[in-house]
């Protein structure tokens, strides 16, 4: 690296060396040319003028001499015109050398020959006259020889100038020269201790490949093989002396996929990754891998593609047995709240046929029974959409990337939370107004939602304090993101495509500073012994990573957390096969119910009389219980939950015989309405519905002086005779 830091300022201080010298050439050069023009044209234009000076002052001497001495027929006016082409030269000149005053000497003379002209035509001219007509003309004569000489001076000097410009010039080119002969010689010895020093680093990089524990292949643009470590000779059984300049492709077809890939990567010079890529290495031997693919940069651009491949297939099939673990996980967390609402179902449906078997005994209307038929069929559709979800939560199949729409995926998730989590906790969704298209694999992003919605409505009730209010809020929202810079840098495994975010929020106990770093560890939990196997966000972050995503959490312990899945948008370009539909599935056909078999009980319904407040969330539960009451003669007061129910209590108490209380509600549980409402009355008759078994928070509520209790689903004798035991006890 210093070598080759010297070497590049060595190039420089050349490149700036020779750049000078050949400046100077070009600066020598110019000026020289510009001197040798402007001498020319100077000297010529100069030259001719006094010349022509001269030559026309001797004419107009030799004119006047003829015209006055009578040899010549012209008139005076010929000389006065070539003394004033002679000024035009005068001025010339004295536009160049202001010190010439020729023009005045030439005024001079012009006004002597006036003199002696006239002279003449009164006598002959004196002596002195004819001296000082010889004397003007010699002082213009002396003149312009003088400043001929002197322009000839000027001339040589010039040239002088010139001669050592150029003499400078074939200096300076001996120089650069003598440079360039030292540079190719030092060129020479550097480029061969270069070689030498690039045959070792050669060796060295090839000694780094082959000491890396993963298969790695470099690639020119055309798929040729350029280097091939040891790690690739033992995997695939090939030696890189064979392999080097082969095609890739045709060497190893399965990567033939990747071919594509690796042309993008020459022309945007980014990197590209791959997660559980299956692989067929060889014939019926299926493997997977993780598969990187690097640009390799030089000056010029990208060289080649280094192609990384890590064998995955052992860690992806503990990660699959640990999903399946965890998928059993959060069947055992919701199977209690699933089998609750699925006896809500089957007690809407027993008691409606018990009750459709009083009427037909007791011949009642057809519209009747019809409306009890429809109600045995809305209960029935509804468990066969609680079978389906079953289904997928416990099936194990291999994942399928497809074009999936977070919003439909979200909204099943919310009918498993809704169907399975205790009434106290409060869901609220929050989906996007258009489809947020992604390629996902629709069970397993499934259980990750799943995942993260049970550890939220865990940290909301089981995870409290002995005391603390059970329950809270859920809230889950899809949203979307195209991450800056600033984005990246914070998050390290983002790119610069667009991602659709999901948020679960939960108003929890929070996790504390210490614990949030390792959550994401295998094995690591916060929840009490027994209750979770610490895989759980492990999966979550392995399959959101096999997704090309990842995940983010803030907490602060007392106010809750919030996680944010980051998933790629889907590429509308790209070629996935849409998710089948649920009607076409092999695995959301329904299940077939058997019937159940019962001890035949006595054919003798009791009726009574009385008002019986029904306390229940859900509508069938609701409906049915009020139309078995109804034929058997009670009066009928219904509320939807806990807190609407004390308000009734409160108004009718006198009035009320029996209050038929669901223990699973909304707001506030069967359990604290029975507790307000025995402050009103603290001889109050109740009876606890619930599709729980009898377990200790049954028998909880009844240790608080509840009369009886019945088990969802049943029929309408045994909600004739629990009603009949209370109210008209033997």
């Amino acid at each position: 690296m210093k070598l080759a830091n010297s070497g590049k300022a060595g190039i420089g201080a050349t490149y700036a060396l020779l750049g000078i010298a050949f400046l100077s050439m070009l600066l020598i050069n110019l000026f020289a040319y510009l001197t040798v023009i402007n001498l020319n044209e100077k000297y010529a234009t100069l030259n001719d003028a006094a010349m022509r000076f001269k030559l026309k002052i001797l004419n107009a001497n030799l004119l006047f001499r003829e015209i006055a001495s009578g040899y010549s027929a012209q008139d005076m006016h010929a000389v006065w015109s070539i003394i004033e082409d002679a000024k035009l030269n005068a001025n010339s000149i004295r536009s160049v050398n202001a010190d010439m005053r020729l023009d005045e000497d030439l005024e001079t003379f012009r006004r002597t020959i006036l003199d002696c002209y006239k002279a003449k035509n009164v006598d002959r001219p004196s002596m002195d006259l004819k001296r000082k007509y010889d004397q003007s003309i010699k002082t213009m004569i002396d003149k312009i020889d003088t400043f001929e000489d002197s322009l000839k001076s000027g001339i040589n000097v010039k040239m002088g100038l010139v001669k050592l410009l150029y003499l400078a010039l074939m200096v300076n080119i001996i120089l650069i020269f003598s440079f360039i002969i030292y540079l190719v010689w030092r060129y020479t010895v550097k480029r061969r201790q270069y070689e030498e020093e690039l045959i070792a680093a050669h060796n060295s990089l090839e000694t780094l490949l082959n000491a890396i524990d993963s298969i790695l292949i470099t690639v020119d643009q055309k798929g040729v093989i350029t280097q091939w470590n040891t790690k690739a000779d033992n995997y695939f059984g090939m030696r890189s002396a064979d392999m080097i300049g082969r095609g890739l492709f045709n060497v190893l077809p399965a990567f033939k996929q990747y071919q594509q890939h690796i042309e993008t990567v020459f022309l945007s010079k980014h990197g590209k990754d791959f997660y559980r890529e299956k692989l067929l290495v060889s014939t019926n031997h299926e493997r997977f891998f993780n598969i990187k693919l690097v640009p390799i940069s030089q000056a010029k651009g990208v060289s080649g593609v280094l192609l990384r491949a890590d064998d995955v297939t052992e860690q992806e099939m503990h990660d699959e047995l640990a999903q399946q673990s965890q998928k059993m996980q959060i069947v055992e967390n919701i199977i209690g709240g699933l089998a609750h609402d699925f006896n809500n179902v089957l007690g809407a449906i027993t008691g409606t046929i018990s009750m459709m078997r009083f009427s037909i005994e007791n011949k009642s209307s057809l519209e009747e029974l019809s409306a009890n038929i429809e109600l045995i069929e809305s209960s029935a559709e509804r468990a066969v959409v609680m079978v389906q979800q079953m289904i997928l939560m416990v099936q194990k199949q291999k994942a399928e990337m497809v074009q999936l729409d977070l919003n439909s995926s979200l909204l099943h998730v919310l009918r498993i939370c809704q169907n399975s989590y205790p009434k106290s906790i409060n869901i609220e969704a929050n989906l996007y107004d258009v489809k947020s298209l992604v390629k996902a694999d629709p069970v397993q992003l499934a259980l990750v939602l799943l995942n993260l919605c049970d550890n939220a409505a865990q940290a909301m009730t089981s995870m409290r304090k002995e005391g603390e209010p059970q329950g809270g809020t859920l809230t889950i929202s899809i949203d979307r993101i195209c991450p800056d810079k600033a984005f990246r840098s914070n998050h390290l495994m983002a790119t610069a495509h667009s991602y659709w975010i999901i948020a679960v929020k939960d108003t929890g106990v929070g996790i504390d500073k210490d614990s949030l770093p390792k959550i994401f560890d295998p094995f690591f939990t916060t929840k009490k012994p027994g209750e979770g196997t610490g895989l759980g966000l492990t999966v979550v972050g392995e399959t959101l990573r096999a997704h090309g995503g990842f995940i983010e959490v803030s907490s602060e312990p007392g106010q809750g957390s919030v996680f944010k899945v980051y998933i790629p948008e889907f590429a509308m370009q790209e070629a996935i096969p849409p998710v089948p539909a649920a009607s076409s599935s092999s695995s959301s056909k329904p299940i077939p119910l058997q019937p159940v078999r019962r001890a035949p009980a006595d054919n003798g319904i009791p009726i009574g009389s009385g008002l019986v407040l029904i306390v229940d969330d859900e509508i069938i539960m609701r409906k049915t219980a009020k139309n078995i009451l109804d034929k058997l003669g009670y009066q009928i007061i219904t509320a939807e939950d806990g807190d609407e129910a004390v308000k009734i209590y409160s108004e009718k108490a006198t009035e009320i015989a029996l209050v038929l209380l669901d223990l699973s509600m909304p707001r506030m549980s069967g359990k604290e309405a029975y507790l307000e409402m025995k402050k009103v009355n603290p001889q109050i008759k109740a009876i606890l519905v619930s599709g729980f078994k009898k377990d200790d928070r049954i028998q909880e509520v009844l240790n608080l002086g509840v009369n009886d209790f019945i088990q969802k689903p049943y029929t309408m004798q045994m909600l004739a005779q629990g009603v009949k035991k209370v109210i008209s006890p033997l």
